[in-house]
């Protein structure tokens, strides 16, 4: 099994998997492409979510405060809701939703590329806020923002970047297709 793990996450794990499962504990971002192995299910608790596999892609995201969000490249996963026995099975294309608030899930068709970008090295927007975009910026490049009004928070991109280029180079990008202008000292940027 192979494990992506992406800026700021933490995966815990025993030093040996038991006789009847393979469990980790992720808080964060991962991508998973686990081996299959049907005598011992692999399992992702990922907070209040519990992610149950027997072979397959997918990715796990735990950053949001609102939502714990899990998304099927390939294979089968079974979700379970913390206090709860009924398991939502997804499919290949779907994203499950978890709302941390409501204990409901929601699952959906979605584009896997949008979520799993980031394991190529790339950030994906389709229609994201602007302060969508700086709050994974804030959490790879370890900066910090403010802006000058809602309104700027408000603006959408759709489109591709670089993920491992510097910071400064995506700002740049950022400045020439939209009207927004970012001033940058030292790790702080301010957004007008």
């Amino acid at each position: 099994t192979i494990v992506y793990l992406n800026s700021d996450s933490e995966l815990r794990y025993p030093v040996n998997f038991s006789a009847t499962s393979r469990e980790v504990e992720l808080r964060g971002e991962a991508f998973f492409e686990v081996v299959t192995d049907p005598q011992r299910p692999f399992v992702v608790n990922a907070e209040q979510v519990r992610v149950r596999v027997l072979g397959t892609s997918f990715n796990v995201n735990t950053y949001d405060k609102n939502y714990i969000e899990t998304v099927l490249v390939k294979g089968r996963v079974g979700l379970q809701m913390e206090g709860n026995t009924q398991e939502w099975q997804i499919k290949p294309n779907e994203l499950a939703r978890y709302d941390r608030k409501n204990k409901t899930m929601e699952v959906k068709e979605v584009d896997t590329e949008l979520f799993t970008a980031w394991i190529r090295g790339e950030f994906r927007f389709d229609n994201t806020s602007v302060e969508e975009i700086f709050t994974i910026l804030q959490r790879w490049y370890h900066i910090d923002v403010f802006y000058t009004n809602d309104a700027v928070r408000r603006e959408v991109f759709t489109g591709k970047l670089p993920r491992f280029e510097n910071l400064q180079v995506i700002l740049d990008l950022m400045e020439n297709v939209s009207p927004l202008h970012f001033e940058r000292k030292g790790n702080t940027i301010f957004i007008q």
